[in-house]
């Protein structure tokens, strides 16, 4: 049905826009850095689900519906971005400790953090918006099928770059634990960089 040149192409994009530095990556790194590789993963599996809900609504129109208006895009860019600025602030302000046990609340989860930070992220949706509709070949039949195959690719290419990044930052988290003043001052700038991402998202116009 699908092109195998183009199916290639098409994960290759995806692992690539996996790659940039984003919500997504920072949340894998900062918590399997800071929590280990287990919850690096919890992360992984939150934006994998989140995911899921971005190719449905790419496929019945919801996503082109964000995009046209662009109260609902602000509304959801807004929600978004305080929430990581919120993340972010939480990191900043209670940094934990080498030897403490992280806290799991409902919305801070490694899990809900993934998910969350995922599903509000209108870069995201525009994403399947935009790159997705362009690898569907009508005259190869079902583009509604063929739109639904591209989205599980999206998936699991993703996830595979981020078990990757959260499997690294888990390595990472070995060495960095000998370092408590380093430790605090990673959650520190992650923290930061989450406030950052927040101010960015905040500031994005619909396209």
């Amino acid at each position: 049905m699908i092109d195998p040149a183009t199916l290639i192409a098409f994960t290759l994009l995806n692992m690539g826009f996996a790659l940039i530095p984003g919500p997504d990556v920072i949340c894998i790194l900062s918590n399997a850095v800071s929590r280990g590789t287990a919850a690096g993963w919890r992360v992984c599996l939150g934006i994998a689900c989140a995911a899921l809900v971005h190719v449905a609504a790419a496929a019945l129109g919801l996503t082109a519906f964000l995009a046209a208006v662009p109260t609902a895009f602000v509304v959801v860019k807004t929600v978004g971005a305080a929430y990581l600025a919120w993340l972010g602030w939480q990191m900043l302000r209670h940094p934990a400790a080498v030897d403490a046990t992280p806290r799991n609340g409902r919305w801070t989860s490694p899990f809900a953090q993934g998910a969350v930070s995922n599903l509000l992220n209108p870069k995201v949706a525009m994403f399947f918006l935009a790159i997705l509709p362009q690898f569907v070949d009508p005259a190869r039949g079902h583009p509604g099928l063929q739109a639904a195959l591209l989205g599980l690719v999206s998936i699991a290419s993703g996830t595979a770059v981020n078990l990757v990044t959260a499997t690294l930052g888990g390595r990472a988290r070995r060495w960095v634990l000998g370092r408590p003043g380093l430790f605090r001052r990673f959650q520190q700038g992650a923290g930061a960089a989450l406030m950052g991402l927040g101010a960015k998202v905040a500031l994005e116009r619909a396209r």
